[in-house]
């Protein structure tokens, strides 16, 4: 009951607090132990008296079961007696149902009405009494040699006051062998405790192991793409090697193609033609830088003035335009 506090990974966890619940719920938290001395009697009283009227009523049923199963017993010889012990017990059976409906005592000269039908009790003979202890003796007899045998009793060849003997002691087989399967229940259910306490814990561990296997693998699978990496650059880096080989081949097989003894006057003639041009585009780019040093040298003033020559150019251009006109149509 215990482990309705704590789980039982709490329980490995925290051993000491767990036995501490354990023998606190044992030991103090009985419903003995809130009640009173007489309250404690009272009800061990109760519960013998509940045994007591249990026996007596399961007697009662085993007896009234077995003249039923002699009622129905069809290989009972004795036809006649069966006959009226049937009338006899169902009569009886009827007086008492129809007592506890009207809650009186019924004369024994009542008809009882049941469905239209009329039924009087039916006295029992003192033969047919003593017929009738015999089969229910004999019946019980038989069901008591049907437990032996479920027991694991030999009664087979055994003479009938060995049997008799044997029923005697069915009540001590049947208490010894219950008491048993409540060992053997209490150890099941230890036992079931057991299991899922282990259940829980190798599942712990399983997800636990999974865990780590996940991670290895994690380990694996990047030490083997770090591998590969440099597999790869190696790879890469013998390409380029190659690469680089190929390019300075084909460079110098360009210059063995371009240097020939027919080229070369001509390349060194293209060459002195290219440095004359050179050095002619090099004076040409110093004298714009001095005339242009010479227009910054002027200052803003010098901007001033080229716009105004520039508007003034304009201005005189637009006029001319003007005077050109006049003269071609003063000509007409």
């Amino acid at each position: 009951m215990a482990s309705f506090f704590i789980t039982p990974c709490q329980a490995e966890r925290y051993p000491h607090f767990a036995q501490f619940l354990k023998n606190l719920f044992e030991h103090k938290l009985c419903p003995n132990n809130f009640a009173t001395k007489s309250q404690n009697d009272e009800r061990r009283e109760v519960f013998r008296e509940y045994q007591r009227t249990k026996k007596s009523y399961d007697a009662v049923k085993l007896i009234y079961d077995s003249i039923w199963d002699i009622i129905a017993n069809t290989r009972v010889e004795d036809e006649k007696s069966l006959k009226l012990l049937e009338e006899t017990f169902i009569s009886s059976e009827l007086h008492q149902s129809m007592r506890i409906i009207k809650e009186e005592k019924l004369k024994d000269d009542d008809n009882l009405h049941v469905f239209g039908i009329h039924f009087k009790q039916e006295p029992i003979d003192d033969d047919i009494a003593v017929w009738a202890q015999e089969q229910l003796k004999n019946e019980l007899v038989e069901k008591g040699v049907l437990l032996l045998s479920e027991l694991g009793q030999d009664v087979q060849g055994n003479n009938e006051d060995l049997i008799l003997a044997k029923i005697s002691q069915l009540s001590s087989l049947i208490s010894s062998r219950m008491e048993a399967l409540d060992d053997c229940k209490k150890i099941m259910e230890e036992n079931d405790v057991l299991l899922k306490e282990q259940y829980t814990k190798y599942t712990t561990i399983l997800l636990e192991s999974l865990h780590i296997m996940e991670n290895l693998l994690q380990e694996h699978m990047i030490d083997g793409e770090n591998r590969r990496n440099i597999a790869k650059s190696e790879s890469l880096e013998v390409q380029c090697d190659a690469l680089y080989l190929k390019i300075k081949s084909l460079h110098l097989e360009i210059l063995y193609e371009t240097y020939t003894e027919q080229t070369v006057p001509a390349l060194k003639k293209i060459s002195k033609e290219l440095e004359t041009k050179s050095e002619q585009i090099e004076n040409e780019i110093r004298a714009s830088q001095l005339r242009l040093n010479r227009y910054k040298s002027v200052g803003e003033e010098f901007n001033c003035l080229v716009k105004e020559y520039s508007k003034l150019r304009e201005a005189i251009k637009q006029k001319r335009w003007t005077l050109d006109k006049l003269k071609s149509y003063s000509s007409n």
